[in-house]
């Protein structure tokens, strides 16, 4: 059947002469058709039955025109350049390649003969400005990266409508969509590949500042605001963005739409990437030392008390470098590296910094040779942990590994302390300290996984667990703010983005509840405590007075770092915290309606009123493409949240094991090993593999 399908009658006609024929070879009668149709729907009918194409909204049409598509091409070109005042024929044409376009082989064709330069002169004629804006939205989101990078090179076209034209609603929203695909492409590091040279920085602050204030006006659709905030989020990197932009981000955080949350945020942390600060690395404990020297301030002295003051990690690490370096000088006069090995196994677990780096010296500041197989302190770890395997005690083996895991980290070797993790705890899957430098793992899936599985062995040094807890914090707010952001469409990806985050979450109030004040990662902690329950509480007030607790331990940490000489430096998530903090009043007061407005609408374009007809017919394709996005509102999630978090340890994922019984989930058969003793009470035994 040719053509898309009539949906109604065109016209009555004026009684006319008798046809006749017009350049290419187009009978009057032929232009008669296209002037007196009704909508472009029909404009494209008549077009489709003269050129005799096939149904190209179908598998088996497309497939047709792959086979005849130099004659069709060559046809439909030429009644285009040969009528460049009849707007209406030039734009059924655009409509014909738009829908063509799903196909990518059909849309690579389109463009190596110039397809664009058929399509953006007509965005500048009233009469197809909406049509053609169609085609780009439509091209755009089937299109490829090569594509969709050659259409953002035309961002000054789609601009000049923000700007000239604020008062037509479609035409605007239209073309936020297209700068959104198109520069959310431009902008990747794969977009980059695509052609290097092209910048549209210089004019991005403009286009910012357009969308932001289209974004702004009454009511504006659920469709102009996902792309919107796509659009501004990724801008933050690549521009200094407006205030009213930041604003904009600032109140996303308590959007409806849990994938809208996370881009803001996303672009929330970008805005910081220039300015931002590496995290502190490295302390010295002689620093430390000598920082210590003066008194605490009073109330720091008071919470440090309150809590104990020989649990508190200014406490341990001082005492655990005494006990260091009086276990070096020993073995300067013993050269016993199996006592040493065990002195220094013993405090690794305790502290982050209890093994500093040094050397033995003389009186005169010289090296010193004390007859031992080492220079510096540290490389007497590999010697310590092969002479206690000399021993042949089975019951020291885990001490031996600590020591290598340890030098593995201290010598910024990850990899290789995850090697030794992971044949750590291939002997003892009890093993905390091993589970804590799987941790440190590049890959966070492996690294959130040790962390939450390493919190529930039971002989854990509280330094090891509070580490564990803190990475799994960052694992976890990571991962969701990444799987939320890519969440694509017809699946239940942002359930397991919010499990993620809701994980994280958990963990971060654990951590600001009992590990110590002065503990040098309660501040990471506390930034993503205060944004996580911006995102996530289901009640949050204008003025964030539920959060003034967590802000003013906030305070007390960072007047910590300042006692011992070590300001907290401007890391990313420090200075996004404080920027959501500052802001967060006014610019939910100012952008919350609207965004709550906006987010509660229908999200199917179905839904939308359209003012041309061929907008359906654009969309209506049963090929391959995407369906519409699920968005998510802030209903009851506690139960979906537990079907992706595992019942033993609470590790978030997508790809846990069901018990026999499915109630419950588990990351693999350590923990439905772990978990049996608990879980066998309601676990049918029929049902059960024990």
């Amino acid at each position: 059947m040719p053509g898309p399908g009539r949906k109604g009658k065109p016209k009555a006609k004026s009684t006319n002469p008798p046809p006749t024929q017009s350049k290419n070879n187009l009978p009057d009668s032929f232009f008669d058709d296209i002037e007196n149709a009704e909508g472009w729907t029909f404009v494209v009918n008549v077009l489709c039955d003269h050129f005799d194409l096939p149904d190209i909204s179908t598998r088996s049409g497309l497939k047709k025109v792959h086979t005849n598509f130099e004659s069709i091409y060559r046809r439909l070109d030429k009644a285009y350049s040969g009528n460049a005042s009849n707007f209406r024929l030039k734009g059924g044409i655009v409509g014909i390649y738009a829908r063509m376009c799903v196909d990518s082989l059909l849309r690579n064709k389109l463009f190596e003969r110039g397809f664009l330069g058929h399509l953006f002169p007509l965005v500048d004629e009233p009469s197809c400005r909406h049509l053609a804006l169609r085609a780009l939205t439509t091209v755009t989101h089937h299109g490829g990266l090569e594509v969709r990078v050659a259409i953002a090179k035309h961002y000054p076209v789609l601009l000049r409508v923000l700007k000239d034209l604020p008062d037509d609603e479609r035409a605007v929203e239209l073309s936020v969509i297209t700068l959104s695909h198109c520069l959310t492409a431009a902008f990747s590091d794969e977009g980059k590949q695509v052609d290097p040279q092209f910048t549209p920085t210089a004019d991005l602050r403009g286009i910012v500042e357009a969308v932001t204030t289209a974004f702004r006006r009454a009511a504006p659709s659920r469709t102009l605001s996902d792309h919107a905030v796509k659009l501004l989020s990724i801008s933050t990197l690549h521009c200094q963005v407006p205030p009213a932009t930041v604003d904009c981000l600032v109140a996303g955080l308590r959007s409806k739409d849990w994938i809208v949350r996370s881009t803001c945020l996303g672009g929330l942390i970008d805005i910081h990437q220039k300015d931002a600060e590496e995290d502190q690395r490295h302390l010295d404990p002689m620093k430390l030392m000598q920082a210590v020297m003066r008194p605490a301030p009073s109330h720091l002295s008071q919470i440090s008390g309150a809590y104990g003051f020989q649990r508190c990690e200014t406490y341990l690490t001082l005492h655990s470098s005494r006990e260091h370096q009086s276990a070096m000088m020993k073995a300067a006069q013993t050269h016993d590296l199996y006592v040493l090995g065990l002195s220094l196994a013993g405090l690794i677990p305790r502290t982050e910094f209890a093994l500093g780096e040094g050397f033995f010296q003389s009186e005169e500041g010289k090296l010193m040779d004390v007859g031992l197989p080492f220079t510096m302190w540290s490389d007497a770890l590999p010697h310590c942990a092969r002479a206690i395997r000399a021993k042949g005690l089975a019951n020291e083996i885990d001490l031996a590994d600590i020591l290598e895991m340890k030098f593995a980290i201290m010598k910024q070797r990850i990899p290789d302390a995850v090697k030794i993790a992971n044949a750590s705890l291939k002997r003892n899957p009890n093993f905390a300290y091993a589970f804590y430098s799987l941790s440190l793992a590049s890959d966070p899936v492996v690294g959130l996984r040790a962390s939450k599985k390493g919190m529930r062995c039971q002989n854990i040094t509280p330094f090891v667990r509070f580490q564990l807890m803190q990475r799994a914090v960052q694992h976890a707010g990571e991962m969701g703010m990444h799987i939320l952001q890519e969440a694509s469409s017809g699946d239940k990806k942002w359930e397991e983005g919010i499990a993620f985050l809701t994980s994280a979450l958990e963990d971060s109030k654990t951590f600001v509840s009992e590990a110590p004040p002065d503990n040098r990662y309660m501040k990471n902690i506390l930034y993503w405590n205060i944004i996580l329950r911006i995102m996530i509480d289901e009640e949050i007030s204008l003025d964030l007075r539920e959060l003034q607790p967590a802000v003013q331990k906030l305070k007390i940490a960072d007047d910590y770092s300042n006692w011992i000489g070590v300001p907290p430096p401007k890391t990313l998530l420090r200075l996004t915290q404080q920027t959501i903090v500052k802001l967060f009043p006014a610019a939910l007061a100012e952008w919350g309606p609207l965004l709550n407005d906006t987010t509660a609408l229908d999200p199917s374009p179905s839904a939308e009123k359209v003012d041309d007809d061929l907008a359906a017919w654009l969309e209506d394709m049963h090929l391959h493409e995407a369906q519409e996005w699920r968005h998510p509102e802030t209903t009851s999630l506690s139960n979906t949240v537990k079907l992706y978090r595992c019942s033993w340890c609470g590790n978030p994922s997508a790809v846990l094991r069901k018990c026999a019984c499915s109630k419950v989930r588990y990351c693999d058969p350590a923990c439905q090993k772990s978990h049996w003793k608990e879980h066998k009470k309601f676990c049918a035994p029929e049902k059960t593999e024990a």
